[in-house]
């Protein structure tokens, strides 16, 4: 092509970025036109978003997805286009910082000609520019839709980037999560502390959530009562972790603890990933609000285990053959009783069985023994695993001939008599969720067992705090 047409075609390029003022559409369109302009095939972009750092936005062609990164520090970025083997790397520059980055692979030609460079930093800089100015444009429109009483989004915004992410979780099989908050007891805060108490419960909650989110996620609320959150890229197992973290900072949050000194006002959350639990918003939002309503009957709620500690749990959830039956609850069943001598070792091995069929899926795995001995059967299932394994395994007792394992973190506890009375394993997955606590007896073992979620997770946050484990 003759230098004033190819330089015609430039200025085009430029101007389709212009005229793409979307954020999303506009790194799509970045990627799409320096693959065209350098007869790429394939091509990965990252950008930057509001926080520091450069993330993956868009790829297509022959990328192989779980090779690329995640993240792209920006000051490992050069300042020109560069040739790396037989990849193309773009910087996207704005009034010389780095904004984004565009790797291209698989040249039409064979390989990427070094008079490729000029014109690509030119459309670099041009995108970069274009991006930078997509990123100020949504930051205030995003300032602009937020309620005034509680600062958090209005749910019109919410449901549009809704919207937009499970567009991008379609297109890119991705994953994302939305997780719903309800102040259950603001009626009552309302009517014996007035409508300001109201107003501080809500203020405290949405502080709270605040305090832990990253700059893409989007908290929004709902109704008078209720909140949503969206968590961009966030499997099951993250939105439970994040569920997690947002109960205790509501529960540690200053305003909200002397609210609740005078009303309790109950906050309850749940949690749905898609496309898992469904493939539109309606049909996840139904799925947050019957896991709120698992939490609210759940066994932990009725027995009133918050606050108590790891063995005031296991001693009132095992009772003995006297103890009055546990409360009738729906959904996830619990039983209590004498259990067979083998059951802890089997359901051991079990675990150990789940975790190499699914080394990638995340949990976190707790088991109690009177010694830390190479025999444990959860030590000896999980002796060939991966080291990556994505769960976390972790065996509590007195030090033993095990000191050291693959997978499994060794927690010696010592001198607690507890532990040499009693057994138990806990396990809280990617939707899975199970509890055995036993006590060995003269001619009989008596366990306690449920698959209740949010049982388990009361179970395990009290355990981390028994023995100040890591908590997420």
């Amino acid at each position: 092509m003759p230098a004033p047409q190819r330089k015609v075609a430039l200025e085009r390029r430029c101007l389709s970025l212009v005229e793409t003022p979307e954020l999303e559409q506009l790194q799509e369109r970045v990627l799409h036109e320096l693959a065209d302009l350098c007869g790429a095939q394939s091509g990965a972009l990252w950008a930057a978003s509001e926080a520091a750092g450069l993330r993956l936005r868009a790829w297509h062609g022959l990328v192989d997805r779980k090779s690329m990164p995640e993240r792209v520090d920006p000051t490992l970025v050069q300042n020109r286009p560069w040739h790396a083997g037989a990849t193309f790397l773009v910087p996207l520059i704005a009034q010389g910082d780095v904004v984004g980055l565009v790797q291209l692979s698989d040249a039409l030609s064979g390989r990427f000609p070094a008079e490729l460079v000029t014109p690509a930093a030119l459309l670099g800089e041009f995108a970069g520019s274009a991006i930078r100015q997509a990123l100020k444009v949504a930051s205030l429109q995003r300032q602009g839709l937020r309620d005034r009483d509680t600062g958090a989004y209005t749910l019109s915004y919410f449901t549009d980037y809704a919207a937009k992410e499970i567009y991008k979780a379609r297109r890119y099989a991705r994953t994302f999560s939305v997780l719903t908050f309800s102040i259950d007891n603001l009626p009552q805060v309302r009517l014996r502390l007035g409508n300001e108490a109201a107003r501080a419960a809500q203020r405290s909650t949405l502080r709270a959530m605040a305090s832990i989110i990253r700059d893409s996620d989007v908290v929004a609320r709902a109704t008078d009562t209720e909140f949503h959150a969206l968590l961009p890229e966030t499997d099951f197992f993250g939105a439970l972790m994040f569920l997690r973290r947002a109960l205790q900072a509501m529960r540690d949050e200053p305003e909200a603890r002397q609210l609740e000194q005078k009303v309790p006002f109950g906050v309850t959350g749940g949690a749905s990933t898609f496309p898992r639990d469904g493939d539109d918003f309606d049909e996840l939002l139904t799925r947050c609000k019957g896991r709120m309503n698992e939490r609210r009957q759940s066994l932990h709620q009725k027995l009133k285990l918050e606050g108590l500690s790891f063995w005031d749990d296991v001693e009132l959830l095992l009772g003995n053959s006297k103890s009055p039956r546990l409360p009738e609850t729906q959904g996830e069943p619990s039983r209590r009783g004498r259990v067979a001598d083998v059951l802890f070792d089997e359901l051991q091995t079990e675990v150990a069985r789940n975790l190499l069929r699914e080394p990638n899926a995340r949990g976190l795995i707790y088991v109690g023994v009177p010694q830390l001995d190479v025999d444990v059967p959860i030590a000896m299932g999980l002796e060939g695993v991966d080291p990556s394994m994505g769960s976390r395994v972790y065996l509590l007792g007195r030090r033993g001939d095990l000191t050291t394992h693959p997978v499994i973190t060794p927690v010696f506890v010592e001198g607690d008599d507890r532990l040499q009375r009693h057994e138990f394993l806990l396990w809280l997955g990617d939707g899975s969720a199970y509890a055995l606590l036993q006590r060995r007896g003269r001619g009989a073992t008596w366990g306690f067992h449920s698959s209740d979620p949010t049982l388990v997770e009361g179970l395990v946050s009290a355990l981390q705090t028994e023995y100040s484990l890591q908590p997420y």
